[in-house]
């Protein structure tokens, strides 16, 4: 497949602080935000509402799609990363105000968004304006997030959950609910519920929905990166079919797409006996529907059932309501409570971990095992390169152990890189969890990369 526009270089992962430096960036008395937008939004294009069918057989060009996404990010100075897969497409961009106003614009006229309801010019109704704000789920930011250019790939999964060839036999099994109605299933006393967040761990750690009947928050599972969901539903399915038994499972993530493939593999093997939901347009809808709700005197900031913040995958780290609450996680260093990211500082490591400002300058690492293991490669006592991948830290295998339960097939000295590598290329599924599907192994602490693919 064509990667038409390079990517972060290996070994390195997204920042999660910026600083602004083009035309959206202003100062006022009240407001220090950039004049501009981060749009977040998905297609499948098996997923209800369907193409038309004449625009049906144009999905087979996944290059086309590419190359006028390149071609519209160039052109409006937009940044931002866009996967094009044979499924659908999985985008997230930025730029100032009036280039993002363009480019919906653009995008509402183009075939791949025919059928949802969007208009098709720049005069559009308020029920077209509506649509076009829950699916395109603007929030302040600009084409800084990112860096210089956009990064447009054509890959084999729209957002890789690991599982290759999958689709899910039925979507229509899973009910998606807005994020009014998701709010007030939660609220529902008639039946028992659970939240379940299909995000990775260090997401969870700092912003999650909690029940208001308990106060407790839902199942957040020790995933890494999302192509270890599946792994983790098979490792734990009879844990699940027991704390999930006739209650309604009410499931999201970041923006909605992780759920739309995830929650339906994990129905498929829980049975038709389980009702699942899923929180359309995912915590970024769910904030947006609240902040309305606050500013209009409906609600307030402590009715939301979300509480913390919404990581999110560019250098603005992570975003809450419009009115600041107070952080659910705490600082590795002083364990003061904190929303603030930062990174392990550890060459090959770079997992998000949660610093204060009054600790940022002390060169944080993520655990004791990733400074020693630092102290090790500066004197010469341990190789780690390109060809010798750096070993999981501590942090991170009790992170693994959590996730296997025990039941891991084999257990190597690193996540399973090189072996997986050369069993894909001889058709084999390297380091995979038990079962009759071929589910991808997994990447070093050196190769963590983007995580973009989470979105």
């Amino acid at each position: 497949m064509k990667r038409l526009e390079s990517d972060s270089a290996s070994g390195f992962s997204d920042p999660v602080t910026y600083t602004c430096t083009c035309a959206s960036s202003h100062t006022s008395s009240t407001s220090t935000h950039p004049s501009g937008s981060v749009l977040l939004y998905y297609r499948y294009w098996a997923a209800p509402p369907a193409l038309p069918a004449s625009a049906a057989h144009l999905t087979s060009d996944t290059n086309a799609l590419a190359a006028w996404y390149s071609q519209q990010t160039a052109t409006l100075h937009l940044s931002g990363k866009i996967r094009c897969a044979p499924e659908g497409f999985n985008v997230t961009v930025g730029g100032s105000t009036a280039e993002i106003s363009t480019f919906i614009s653009a995008c509402a006229a183009h075939w791949s968004f025919s059928g949802l309801g969007l208009g098709s010019s720049d005069t559009v109704n308020q029920e077209e304006l509506e649509a076009r704000q829950r699916f395109f789920k603007p929030s302040p930011g600009c084409a800084c997030v990112f860096g210089p250019k956009a990064s447009v790939r054509v890959v084999a999964e729209a957002t890789p959950m690991g599982v290759e060839g999958y689709a899910p036999a039925d979507w229509e099994k899973v009910v998606a609910l807005t994020p009014a109605a998701f709010h007030a299933k939660c609220h529902d006393e008639r039946r028992q519920s659970v939240l379940v967040d299909v995000r990775n761990h260090y997401e969870s750690r700092i912003g999650y929905f909690v029940s208001p009947l308990t106060g407790e928050p839902g199942l957040r599972p020790p995933i890494r990166r999302f192509s270890q969901w599946p792994q983790y539903v098979k490792g734990h399915l009879d844990e699940l079919k027991g704390d999930m038994a006739g209650k309604q499972i009410l499931t999201y993530c970041t923006g909605g797409i992780r759920c739309e493939k995830g929650v339906r593999w994990m129905q498929e093997r829980l049975g038709d006996g389980e009702t699942v939901f899923t929180l359309k347009g995912g915590i970024s809808a769910y904030l947006d529907w609240m902040n309305a709700e606050i500013q209009e005197g409906r609600k307030t900031a402590a009715e939301s059932l979300f509480k913390g913040k919404n990581y999110v995958f560019d250098a603005r780290g992570a975003i809450g309501l419009n009115e600041q609450g107070t952080p659910v996680s705490r600082c590795l260093a002083c364990n003061k409570l904190s929303g603030r990211l930062d990174k392990c500082r550890s060459e090959g490591c770079h997992l998000v971990v949660v610093v204060c400002e009054d600790c940022q300058s002390l060169d944080p690492r993520c655990c004791q095992d990733c400074r020693d293991m630092d102290t090790l490669i500066a004197r010469g006592e341990e190789r780690v390169g390109k060809f010798v991948p750096r070993p999981m830290c501590a942090c991170e295998k009790e992170r693994e152990d959590q996730m296997w339960a025990g039941n891991r097939v084999k257990k190597p000295k690193t996540q399973g890189w090189r072996k997986g590598k050369k069993d894909e290329k001889k058709g084999g599924q390297g380091d995979v969890a038990p079962g009759d599907v071929k589910i991808k192994g997994y990447l070093p602490m050196s190769d963590r990369t983007s995580d973009a693919e989470n979105l």
